[in-house]
């Protein structure tokens, strides 16, 4: 059970799932399906193998399904679409309201199996961080909609697919770079190392 949930959270198996699904089938019903359906066997299989959900996952399966319904029940893609602005945008907004209220907790804890080493970093490091992903999954919000608008729903799908991996991947590995050169920086700080510290800064 533990494999089986570990292949359905890598992230590639959904990329395979939802690009067989769309180029076998070319309908955003059983596009859909294929999404509810994987995001939902996600879930049950986190509950059963951690005793619990990532707040992440619970979350994007919560918004989720009332969009996924209504897409389903009115036979209409743009909620479906919608859904992925959505979530990209309360994504960013809850990152920035839980920094300024409960300080890193909320990163730290997504950042968590980068290492301990990110422990260290110190809070400036952690505020960028923040606001550099929170303006990033913003801005994502609204690149899905000019597809949404200014493109047909074979562009869009493929832009969902491959293209919000592909910024996602860029964010986060630009947010752990930074907060991992910044740690390292600092643990050995030297004047030359300083001169770099202060240019991150």
């Amino acid at each position: 059970m533990k494999l089986l949930s570990k292949i359905f959270n890598n992230p590639l198996s959904l990329i395979v799932v939802l690009a067989s699904v769309w180029y076998l089938t070319r309908d955003f019903i059983y596009f859909t399906l294929a999404i509810f359906s994987f995001i939902t066997i996600q879930v049950a299989l986190e509950k059963i193998t951690l005793g619990k959900v990532s707040k992440v996952l619970f979350f994007s399966w919560c918004v989720l399904i009332p969009f996924a319904l209504m897409t389903l029940v009115l036979r209409d893609p743009i909620f479906l679409q919608w859904k992925f602005s959505i979530v990209h945008w309360l994504m960013g907004l809850i990152l920035i309201i839980a920094h300024f209220f409960k300080g890193p907790a909320l990163l730290k804890g997504l950042f968590s199996l980068a290492g301990p080493q990110l422990e260290t970093a110190p809070q400036n490091a952690w505020s960028n961080v923040t606001f550099f992903m929170s303006f990033w999954l913003i801005s994502v919000g609204f690149i899905n909609l000019y597809f949404i608008y200014y493109s047909d729903l074979d562009t869009w799908v493929n832009f969902k697919i491959y293209g919000v991996t592909i910024l996602n991947l860029v964010m986060t590995s630009t947010s752990l770079f930074y907060s991992v050169s910044y740690t390292h920086l600092r643990a050995h700080e030297t004047d030359s190392y300083l001169v770099c510290r202060l240019l991150l800064e």
